[in-house]
């Protein structure tokens, strides 16, 4: 069902029915001012009294089909199953609107409960199938949604109101917007607070001069170290809030694939060795788009100010007097060697943490990082930022300066993420097994003893489903708890697919997509450009038409799930299906 919201006001809408049911329908007609006629054998006496009131139009008779014409909506609410079928059809012969008390098949739309606050209405609907789930859900909705939500939409319209009435920009009106929202709603508690006079005011004017000399606002937002459900809360608040996003390659996973499709995105991804946008040119683009007058991101793999470059882009804003903030990020050199079962500080092996980079700005002596006290530090351990192609150099210079060859090590590729590998070797034997592995950047090393507890708490890749990662358009809330739990990682798509979403999944390979109809498969087909481009990825199809419609396109890896399939029946053909994979690779 598609929702929408009817004015109705001095519309003619008709009623077939006068009792309790019939006269719900009313009230609700009458609070929105339309024009109503009435037809039943026996109202109800409140019934009469409206009419005897001129609030409704009565007629104590039998339905006739004529009575129809000239009405905009019509309802039937009648004991007799008969009447409502002969209501039902003349609505739907006359190209009229129909709603059957109780009746969802007979139905060309549904009423929702409804929870009126003043000029705020929320409307909980279930397609007709459990209306008394839809009217409880309103009775817990109104014990928390109190009387101050009424008086604080009003205001909240008259400071629309003002602001409109402005000569300020697009994207000033927004920010003050987010502003007023932000100042007066308690997310957490679904509270309100009405601003005073005083602070409307103080919002108009602060709406007026959105930042010094009109420019915008930057954000400095930590991206986390590649898990997606690792961004900080606020973090995703200023991305759904943008006019632009400035990302890094190891961001772009956590880009959240909903973003609005007219927020700018700015790809300034760098890769070892190979900095197609250099760092002035990023400082130029964050200053160029601020004083544009945008709402802008500057999302960063990792923590801004930790080995992220975040302090220059900073000082670049100040330079520039560009108004920003700064949105901490979960740091890699803490979660990846979580992930990977190490943790930096135990208290039987180490009190100190350390985070290094193995590229250091200046190659001149001495070096930055005092190589000589961690290696004399037998109670620290010693995480290293940007350190596979220089691994070598960093083991050699622990081991000149003493530290013990038998000092349990670690290096981690693309922690946190469906792609996460890693190895465990002693210090000495670390370079060579990272090259046996072949691991590759982005990845950090980790030196300490409280590593040698890594293999046996290793929760992440040791999950039955790690490094499957699994595309869905519309999956329950409780299948994606078991994918996760098993070790999938789960991207959910919007329909059709924003740029944003196609970033994300451009960031690490898809392995399989999880579809539930036809037109879903069809979505997908577009955007792979032909069947050519996903012969390894595996498609699991939750209705027959679905998966006919992928084998038509020549999809071999097209499976069938059973539509009344739970989750944890889903979890285990998919387990099925990876150890097929791994047996049908053994054998050849």
């Amino acid at each position: 069902m598609y929702p929408v919201m009817l004015n109705v006001r001095d519309q003619r809408c008709l009623v077939v029915g006068g009792g309790a049911v019939a006269l719900r329908k009313i009230e609700g007609l009458l609070d929105e001012h339309a024009r109503i006629d009435v037809v039943a054998r026996e109202p109800l006496p409140e019934l009469r009294q409206l009419a005897a009131a001129s609030r409704v139009a009565l007629e104590t008779r039998a339905y006739r089909s004529q009575d129809i014409a000239g009405h905009v909506l019509i309802f039937a609410a009648t004991d007799d199953p008969a009447v409502n079928q002969q209501v039902a059809d003349d609505a739907r012969g006359a190209g009229l609107w129909v709603n059957v008390a109780d009746v969802p098949a007979l139905c060309s739309f549904h009423l929702p409960a409804r929870l009126r606050r003043g000029a705020l209405q929320l409307c909980i609907a279930s397609d007709g199938e459990a209306p008394f789930v839809a009217r409880r859900l309103r009775q817990v909705l109104e014990q928390r949604f109190d009387s101050e939500w009424a008086a604080w939409s009003e205001a909240a319209a008259e400071f629309r109101r003002r602001v409109r009435a402005s000569s300020l920009p697009k994207s000033a009106q927004e920010r003050s917007f987010d502003r007023f929202f932000e100042n007066t709603v308690d997310g957490a508690r679904l509270a309100v607070r009405v601003p005073t006079p005083a602070e409307m005011e103080r919002l108009l004017v602060e709406a007026a001069v959105p930042g010094e000399s009109g420019v915008g606002f930057v954000s400095l937002v930590g991206a986390g170290p590649g898990d997606a459900g690792l961004l900080t809360l606020r973090g995703w608040q200023r991305l759904l809030r943008a006019d632009a996003v400035v990302y890094d390659r190891l961001a772009e996973s956590v880009l959240p694939p909903q973003l609005d499709r007219n927020i700018e995105l700015h790809d300034v991804g760098k890769q070892p060795d190979h900095h197609p946008v250099p760092q002035e040119q990023i400082n130029e683009v964050l200053v160029r788009l601020a004083r544009a007058g945008k709402r802008v991101v500057r999302l960063k793999g990792g923590d801004p100010f930790v080995f992220g470059r975040g302090g220059e882009e900073a000082e670049a804003l100040v330079e520039a007097k560009i108004p920003f903030e700064v949105v901490p990020g979960v740091t890699a050199g803490v979660a990846v060697p979580a992930y990977a079962g190490i943790p930096t500080t135990h208290r039987d092996d180490a009190s100190r943490l350390t985070l290094v980079t193995a590229h250091e700005k200046t190659r001149a002596e001495p070096a930055r990082v005092r190589w000589d006290l961690l290696a004399a530090d037998r109670g620290a351990t010693v995480v290293g930022y940007m350190g596979v192609s220089n691994l070598q150099g960093v083991v050699d210079r622990l081991l000149a300066y003493g530290m013990d060859p038998e000092t349990p090590a670690a290096m981690i590729e693309r922690g946190t993420t469906s792609q996460q590998r890693s190895v465990n070797a002693t210090l000495g034997q670390l370079p060579q097994a990272v090259a046996v592995a072949g691991l590759r950047s982005p990845a950090i090393f980790v030196i300490g003893w409280s590593v040698r507890h890594g293999p046996k708490l290793d929760w992440f890749s040791r999950r039955p489903l790690h490094g499957e990662r699994l595309a869905h358009f519309s999956v329950s809330a409780a299948l994606v708890e078991q994918l996760e739990r098993h070790g999938v990682e789960v991207v959910a798509l919007p329909r059709p697919i924003t740029p944003a979403a196609r970033v994300v999944l451009a960031a690490l390979p898809v392995t399989g997509w999880l579809l539930g109809n036809s037109e879903e498969v069809d979505a997908v087909a577009v955007e792979a450009s032909g069947p050519e481009r996903m012969p390894q990825q595996r498609v699991w199809c939750r209705s027959p038409l679905a998966v006919a419609r992928a084998r038509a396109l020549g999809w071999a890896h097209a499976c069938e799930l059973a539509p009344e399939a739970t989750a944890a029946d889903v979890v285990r053909a998919m387990i099925a299906a990876r150890a097929d994979q791994v047996t049908a690779r053994t054998c050849s």
